[in-house]
């Protein structure tokens, strides 16, 4: 018993091509299945190929041995010429050998039948093809769909990265000896990494270098609340001690119950007397030279932001004729090195080294790297540093 019309996503019937060169199988297949889809005829192999041009069939059934273009060549010329994968092609030979089925299998059918065959058999699997097609379509109408949302957020990824190049400094603070370089490479269009830079007061600058887990839009989020942060404490020179005290309170709020946290190494820079009061939280140790002489990296004194309360106490180093400054996050040294990673030390150490050569040159980093380790680095993470070189005369 036929049970109805299976119909597809579209809500046409699904269109049969039967191609035979035997009119009586022709006229047999079509009053067999016309009552449940839209069927086509063709008497060989050249009039197939040009009915399923014209009505891009759902199922051709499709004899094998025919005059002229066979069965063999009509799968030949769909599958590899035409290029299509999708439509169902059920053969149909008189000749119950494994080779023959195997080889139309082989060149691309889909299913066969030997004639002669039940009524039941042959709807049965022409119902299984075209369950096949609709299951086939609709996931395509699905994939459309997602890749539609996908654009749709790709669209405002772009849109927070484009806003998040604003929060980033286009304007450093102007101090007679001082020269501030950065390098800022987002691994994808929005970025959890942040550097800052701007004046307290005159002579006074407070520098910022932080890194927020994680990728994508959240991360790019709480970067901006904690540049935020920042230049609000700053804009009222509150003690850097008290702001940090107050941006890890914040984030508490904003992120401690989820797996979001916030590194960062932020320095008050007094040029006029020579002291910078920091702190690093969980960060990556700045590297330092006080005066021309290369000092211990400069490493956390407390957890990353957002996990729990912490006590910011300021630490403080001094400098009467020059101070050389590198921040980075951790992309700078995560990246596959052959069938291993770069690491930290290593990283250290070429910097400390330029740093003494005074040949760092952060837009050059990746030829840097690749003639000290023979690898080129192709970063993964968001990459980001920060170097801050003056040199002069600290008034007495």
């Amino acid at each position: 018993m036929s049970e109805g019309p299976l119909v597809k996503a579209d809500d046409k019937i699904p269109r049969i091509l039967v191609v035979d060169d035997s009119a009586t199988m022709r006229n047999f297949l079509t009053r067999v299945l016309e009552g449940d889809y839209e069927v086509d005829t063709a008497s060989d192999g050249m009039e197939c190929i040009t009915r399923y041009m014209m009505t891009k069939p759902s199922v051709i059934l499709l004899d094998l041995i025919m005059p002229g273009m066979d069965g063999f060549d009509v799968i030949k010329k769909i599958r590899n010429s035409i290029g299509d994968q999708e439509v169902i092609i059920i053969v149909l030979t008189g000749q119950d050998e494994q080779e023959i089925k195997a080889r139309a299998l082989n060149s691309g059918a889909n299913d066969y039948l030997t004639k002669p065959f039940h009524v039941v058999e042959l709807k049965a699997r022409v119902g299984v093809a075209i369950r096949q097609v609709m299951l086939t379509r609709q996931l395509q109408t699905a994939n459309a769909s997602l890749q539609k949302a996908y654009d749709i957020i790709d669209d405002e990824v772009k849109l927070v990265a484009r806003l998040q190049d604003k929060l980033l400094p286009t304007v450093v603070p102007v101090i007679e000896g001082l020269d501030i370089k950065s390098m800022y490479r987002p691994s994808g269009r929005a970025s959890g990494d942040y550097y800052d830079v701007f004046g307290l007061s005159d002579g006074v600058v407070r520098v910022i270098m932080a890194d927020v887990s994680g990728h994508g839009p959240q991360a790019a989020f709480i970067m901006a609340i904690v540049r935020t942060l920042f230049k609000a404490d700053g804009a009222n020179h509150n003690n850097l001690a008290d702001s940090l005290n107050q941006i890890n309170s914040h984030l508490l709020d904003l992120i401690g119950k989820d797996s979001y946290f916030v590194t960062l190494f932020a320095a008050d820079i007094d040029f006029n007397k020579g002291i910078m009061k920091y702190m690093s939280a969980g960060h990556c140790p700045a590297l330092v030279m006080l005066d021309g002489k290369l000092k211990a990296p400069l490493v956390a004194e407390v957890p990353p932001f957002g996990f729990f309360p912490v006590d910011c106490v300021l630490s403080e180093c001094q400098f009467s004729s020059s101070l050389r400054l590198f921040l980075f996050t951790d992309g700078c040294y995560e990246w596959r090195m052959n069938d291993d990673f770069f690491s930290l030390e290593p990283f250290v150490e070429i910097v400390e080294e330029l740093m003494v050569k005074n040949t760092l040159q952060l837009d050059s980093i990746e030829d840097i790297l690749e003639e000290k380790t023979g690898v080129r680095p192709v970063f993964d993470d968001d990459v980001t540093a920060l170097s801050i070189d003056w040199t002069g005369v600290v008034n007495s």
